[in-house]
Parts: structure tokens; C-alpha cells; sequence
């Protein structure tokens, strides 16, 4: 019997379209003789499943839709939002709650992670090295010459909580710096600066098994 999958698309951030993208890329991989995959779009307070040109309201007690006579659950879930609420914790924890196994880590790992400054904060407890850095919240005041005093150039300013380099700038002047900050603060309330660090960037992904 095939299992029913639910591509999770979507979310509410700058990267919506980069998800979209990502989700079709994924439809395009999974065997349907082995599944029948639907993909699901978020945004906001709608969630839909898009098929065959209609669209079906997911009724988000258990995370299922109606199709014709029936009822379709889920027996999977593909995360594939980039950004709130699928980096987040929060769809993580809404899945844990309805009980449905999703790919990607727990949502406390999420939600650590996905904010910057407090996965720095994390680490540094355990010796882990990671680049000079302050953080700056949207309606408090800062100082430009304090942030040049306590950071090195080149640096890069980010959004604390995004990614997709939505928002990031790298500065090598103080003249640039107040404007890289307002760029980061439209699409997050708090800005994380860090000092550039020259090296070899590293991925390894996990895998439950």
C-alpha cells in the first residue's frame, strides 16, 4: 500500500518562492509507484493542497484534507519551507501534537538554531569557537562608532532569524554598516553582526536512522 506524503511549501518570509522551487524539485524525485505525494502550501492561516487545479483546505486538527468520497492522512511529512514556520520549531511542534513524523530535526533544535545568536550563545558553553558578534534589536538605539569599537571590518550584518542571505550585507567601512543594518532589520526585528572569519566552510548532514 503506498504511503501518503505531504511536501510542506510555503511559509512566511522572504523565502517563499525559494521553497516553492524546492518542494517541485522533491515532487520530482519521489517514486509514485511507492507514494502518493501531495504538496501542501502554508502561508499565514491558509493551509491548501493544490490537485489537479483545485484546491483543498487542510483541516488542521490532524493535518488531513477530504478528496472525493474520502479522507487523506499523512504518513509522512517533507519540510521543505525555508524560513518561519518551517526552520523554526513551529510546524515541528504542531506535527509532533498531531503525531506525524516529519524530516528535519526536533523542534527545539529548530528553534535554537534558527535564531543565530542564541546557537552562539549555546555553543560557546561548550568551547566551540565562533566569530565576534553582537546583536541589535529593531526600536533600540545603537551606536555606529560603538559597534566600530567592539567589531572588527570586514564584517557581515544579518537578520538574526532568517536565512537565504535575505537581508545580509557584508561591510568593510563604518560609512556602510547604518545602512547594511536597516537593509537586515526589514526582514527581522533583531540584527546579529559578526566579524568576518576567513576559512573553509563545512556542511555535514545527519541522518536519522
Amino acid at each position: 500500500m503506498k504511503k501518503n506524503i505531504a511536501i510542506v511549501a510555503g511559509g512566511n518570509s522572504s523565502e517563499y518562492t525559494i521553497s516553492i522551487n524546492s518542494a517541485k524539485e522533491l515532487r520530482l524525485v519521489l517514486n509514485p509507484e511507492k507514494y502518493n505525494v501531495y504538496t501542501v502550501l502554508i502561508q499565514e492561516s491558509k493551509w491548501t493542497v493544490i490537485e489537479n487545479n483545485r484546491e483543498f483546505s487542510i483541516n488542521k486538527n490532524d493535518f488531513s484534507f477530504k478528496l472525493n468520497d474520502g479522507i487523506i492522512h499523512f504518513d509522512c511529512i517533507l519540510m521543505a519551507i525555508h524560513g518561519t514556520p518551517g526552520e523554526d520549531g513551529k510546524l515541528q511542534s504542531y506535527f509532533d501534537l498531531v503525531g506525524i513524523p516529519y524530516t528535519s530535526c526536533s523542534a527545539n533544535i529548530s528553534a535554537l538554531t534558527f535564531n543565530k545568536f542564541a546557537c552562539k550563545a549555546f555553543l560557546k558553553e561548550f568551547g566551540t569557537n565562533t566569530a565576534k558578534s553582537l546583536l541589535l534589536r529593531k526600536n533600540e538605539p545603537f551606536d555606529i562608532r560603538d559597534i566600530q569599537d567592539k567589531l572588527n571590518f570586514p564584517c557581515f550584518v544579518k537578520p538574526n532569524n532568517s536565512g537565504s542571505s535575505f537581508g545580509i550585507s557584508k561591510v568593510n567601512d563604518g560609512e556602510g554598516l547604518r545602512t547594511a543594518i536597516f537593509n537586515a532589520f526589514i526582514e527581522d526585528d533583531e540584527v546579529i553582526i559578526e566579524e568576518f572569519v576567513d576559512g573553509t566552510e563545512i556542511s555535514c548532514g545527519l541522518v536519522k536512522v
